[in-house]
């Protein structure tokens, strides 16, 4: 008897610990290179806010800038096979004022699948968005800015060579009005 309770308390120990191991991380279920690119659900892009000041960044990034001025860095990364992305980061007095970012991925026939993700992710954080000039767009309330847009677009149009990349490019901004 106590053997079979020994064995058992091994079986289950070891079932819960594969299972645990076996989880994605929330950002997961939207593709490694999605969950590559928003790197945190914290914030509204890569863990960060607008307005978070430029120490927080340089600190937070996960690799040194490629470019770095007085209120703009910015970086480069090379993802999983499905491409690669960059993001620059503009500041001014009030801290973070604005994110862009491109992502290049390889294969193009895959770049409705990126751009999907990252709809579906901010249609399920920030509410349905809308279509404007060709942009999807949200507009996000922030208590330093008061409105943040969100505009995602699939620029692959722009790359109309044989064997060029999708792009898929997300801009977040205070809106002006």
């Amino acid at each position: 008897m106590r053997k079979l309770f020994l064995f058992s308390f091994l079986f289950f120990l070891v079932l819960f610990f594969t299972s645990c191991e076996n989880e994605k991380s929330p950002l997961g279920f939207y593709g490694s290179f999605f969950e590559n690119v928003m790197r945190s659900e914290n914030g509204v892009f890569r863990g960060f806010n607008l307005g978070v000041q430029m120490d927080s960044v340089l600190k937070n990034e996960s690799v040194k800038a490629t470019e770095a001025d007085e209120g703009y860095l910015y970086y480069e990364f090379q993802a999983d096979t499905t491409g690669s992305y960059n993001v620059a980061y503009t500041f001014n007095e009030k801290g973070l004022a604005e994110i862009q970012s491109d992502l290049f991925i390889t294969n193009q026939t895959n770049t409705d699948a990126v751009f999907n993700a990252f709809k579906t992710y901010f249609d399920e954080h920030y509410g349905p968005s809308a279509n404007d000039m060709g942009f999807t767009v949200w507009s996000v309330k922030s208590d330093l800015f008061n409105e943040v847009k969100i505009n995602l677009s699939n620029e692959s149009a722009d790359f109309s060579l044989p064997n060029s990349p999708g792009k898929v490019s997300i801009w977040i901004y205070p809106d002006k009005q």
